[in-house]
């Protein structure tokens, strides 16, 4: 019952300084609020790094420039141990390792930046050139025409396949200007058809009829290329093809100045042979190198060192969030006792009509106890509305809130109430009653 009565008189007592418990429970709301957002910040850019990542198949091996060098454990040390180099990667390398025993395909790339222009536009785009299984390797959909075909990429024929805001961009839409007079592709969502017409017709930039570059001629370094094929959009952290124009890589090395590659995938026939293949395709490469300057890396090992660097990151994001919490609490401790000296006179008239120590030292408890949980589910409630609102507009990496956060934030804030509400418990349920009452 003397629980229950504490509680009842820690609500009346919050209720009547509503006004100052407001002000004082801004600081958990606030921290709260840090430990969702950032922890589903931390957790997404895992979850979309590890599916990237993952989605070149275990039966893929990534070859790059480069040495990366090993850890004391035998792992791949991306985050230091990565030499920088010049490639020295070359398409008779990719063709070299498409002739290894168990290699299924070889998919090299090529690039650089340029500009590509279409009648009175011009837009910097990153031109790749690679083979038919560009697409399939990148996990890049059409969103109208196709892709080049093996015969197009041994004939050296000259067409391409845009990214989807190079082609917005060289249509006229959603483009702002840059410096030198070139247009560069913004990161605003791919609009529908008609309404692209809608604004065709508004900006008097393109006629009703030239909604779509495919089966037209732009100029690329001076050479005509036909576009036969629009991506569809894709944008994801760090591996985006929205701002890209992808080309044959037979085309790419005869029309640009391009030689030697960034990268090439290399897929086995099987999981079976994957350590058998990445030991034969290093030792091809190295046979046309003097020295080892690329790296050779099987799927679990970039796996396993993007486990080390998202761990990296949450362990700075938990050190952000502890601070801040602890903050929080400093803040309503000051101002529980703060609402203690205030309340001298009242503490002093309880005690002197019979209220136990006890009694008082439990009703200013709850007061820190309900203000931190009522200041923890007001910054819940707001992280997950900010959650909401950020996967609702923002393609590039969605945030995950899983449910063990929210619960942690929610503990949080209750052990935050009841380690930061004892002093100014124990503060008031210590006063002298005959003191308190003479107090002005």
């Amino acid at each position: 019952m003397k629980l229950i009565t504490a509680f009842k008189l820690a609500c009346f007592g919050l209720w009547s300084n509503r006004f100052r418990v407001l002000s004082a429970m801004m600081g958990v709301v606030i921290g709260m609020f840090a430990v969702i957002v950032l922890t589903s910040i931390a957790i997404g850019v895992k979850d979309t790094l590890l599916k990237q990542m993952g989605s070149l198949g275990a039966e893929q091996i990534l070859v790059m420039p480069g040495r990366v060098l090993d850890t004391a454990g035998g792992q791949k040390d991306f985050l230091s141990g990565l030499t920088s180099v010049p490639s020295t990667l070359t398409y008779e390398d990719a063709e070299a390792v498409a002739q290894v025993p168990n290699v299924k395909s070889v998919t090299p790339q090529l690039e650089t930046v340029t500009v590509a222009k279409y009648g009175e536009k011009s837009v910097q785009s990153v031109l790749v050139g690679s083979t038919d299984q560009y697409s399939r390797v990148q996990h890049a959909d059409l969103s109208e025409g196709r892709f080049f075909t093996k015969e197009e990429q041994d004939q050296k024929a000259k067409v391409v396949v845009l990214g989807s805001n190079i082609h917005e961009a060289l249509l006229g839409l959603n483009t702002e200007p840059a410096e030198g007079g070139v247009t560069e592709p913004t990161e605003t969502k791919p609009e529908s058809w008609w309404k692209r017409v809608l604004n065709s017709l508004q900006a008097g930039v393109v006629s009703a009829e030239e909604v779509s570059l495919v089966g037209k001629t732009l100029t690329i370094n001076e050479n005509e290329f036909k576009v036969i094929g629009v991506l569809a959009p894709n944008a994801a952290l760090g591996s985006s093809t929205d701002n890209n124009i992808v080309m044959p890589i037979e085309t790419a090395l005869q029309t640009t100045d391009m030689k030697n590659l960034n990268k090439m995938v290399v897929e086995a026939s099987s999981i079976d042979v994957i350590d058998e293949v990445d030991g034969a395709v290093f030792s091809t490469i190295k046979a046309n190198h003097q020295e080892i300057d690329f790296s050779v890396v099987k799927q679990d090992q970039m796996l396993g060192a993007l486990d080390n660097v998202t761990s990296i990151l949450q362990v700075m994001l938990f050190g952000i969030t502890v601070t801040a919490l602890l903050i929080s609490g400093t803040g309503i401790m000051n101002v529980m006792v703060m609402s203690v000296r205030e309340r001298t006179r009242e503490i002093g008239i309880r005690k002197a009509l019979g209220a136990t120590t006890f009694e008082v030292m439990g009703q200013f408890f709850f007061e820190t106890l309900l203000l931190c949980f009522i200041g923890g589910a007001v910054g819940i409630g707001l992280g997950y509305g900010f959650i909401e609102l950020w996967n609702s507009q923002v393609d590039i990496f969605a945030l995950v809130l899983p449910i063990w956060a929210v619960k942690l934030a929610l503990y949080s804030s209750l052990v935050i109430g009841g380690l930061f509400g004892i002093y100014p418990a124990l503060k008031a349920a210590r006063m002298n009653p005959s003191k308190a009452l003479r107090f002005e």
